[in-house]
């Protein structure tokens, strides 16, 4: 039989290939209709990436369904996700190459993101989230996108595009991604679960510790390849809109299925700690020189005190 912490991994391993592979052919297929790469990275790259997270979402909610709780595992994957995205991912891309952003990203799509956490922090602060702060939630994700497609012009892109030979066999392999997708991250939840009784430990330090760590890997892997190829606006808009899709749309998929539970490490630290680690980079942006290699290891310093106070107080 196999160990419930290998059969972890294996999901993990494959929610990660999944993700890549959706990424890759989502690319391709932005490629094809000519869009612009911030627009990718806040938009496609970010929904992409967001894919673990998403379905860890959906199949927690789907338990939570059949009367098994699982809400501390999808909240804190959420959560532990975007904090080490938003600190040591940023942190990481910092060190390969300084990132830039222009005033306006920064008080729209960042101050978006911060407007998102914070959402989440009132809605969490009763202790549930509601199917209809779910709605609230996705109905907010969904206008923001609205606005983006506007500005990119995306219906009119579509419509000189959808012929292309290649976009039905690029969707149909995003199709068998998103399959994939959904079939290992019901192996992550089945055995989450099992290791937080295995481990004694909460639901919320299984999803912000091993979880969410690893559904954070493609948007390392993909901010890394775009600092790489010298697209900061894709790394960055990759990240942030990362941090804007996940407490959005994934989180409100996931509750208006079930509603979520948050208990009060969730609401008075985790959530806390997110909102305020976020405010930094915005501040390391607005100056000339953005994020420079110190401005990196001060970020990857506040994850190593995140992961550190978990550990000794909140297991």
């Amino acid at each position: 039989m196999i160990p419930p912490f290998v059969l972890l991994l294996i999901g993990l391993v494959g929610i990660w290939l999944g993700a890549g592979f959706v990424v890759v052919n989502s690319q391709k297929l932005a490629k094809i209709m000519g869009i612009h790469e911030t627009f990718v990275g806040l938009t496609i790259l970010s929904i992409g990436t967001s894919l673990p997270e998403i379905f860890t979402h959906i199949t927690t909610s789907l338990s939570n369904l059949k009367g098994i709780e699982s809400s501390g595992i999808s909240v804190g994957t959420n959560i532990g996700s975007n904090i080490i995205q938003i600190t040591f991912i940023v942190g990481i891309v910092a060190i390969f190459g300084k990132i830039h952003t222009t005033r306006k990203f920064l008080k729209k799509d960042y101050c978006i993101m911060l407007g998102s956490i914070f959402t989440l922090f009132i809605f969490s602060y009763n202790g549930f989230i509601s199917r209809i702060e779910g709605f609230i939630l996705v109905a907010a994700y969904l206008v923001y996108l609205y606005f983006l497609a506007e500005k990119e012009e995306l219906v009119g892109k579509i419509e000189r595009k959808y012929s292309h030979k290649h976009t039905l066999f690029y969707l149909f392999l995003i199709g068998i991604g998103i399959t994939a997708l959904l079939f290992f991250a019901n192996i992550v939840v089945k055995n989450a679960l099992t290791l937080t009784e295995v481990w004694n430990v909460s639901h919320t330090f299984i999803g912000t510790m091993i979880i969410g760590v690893s559904t954070a890997l493609p948007e390392l892997t993909t901010a890394i390849r775009a600092i790489l190829k010298g697209s900061a606006g894709m790394s960055l808009g990759t990240l942030v809109g990362s941090n804007i899709t996940n407490p959005l749309f994934a989180l409100g998929i996931g509750a208006i299925i079930s509603g979520y539970s948050t208990g009060p490490v969730t609401i008075f630290f985790d959530l806390p700690f997110w909102f305020f680690v976020s405010l930094l980079p915005f501040f390391l942006l607005k100056r000339k020189k953005g994020i420079t290699k110190w401005g990196a290891i001060v970020l990857i310093a506040c994850y190593v005190i995140y992961v550190g106070t978990k550990l000794t107080f909140f297991m």
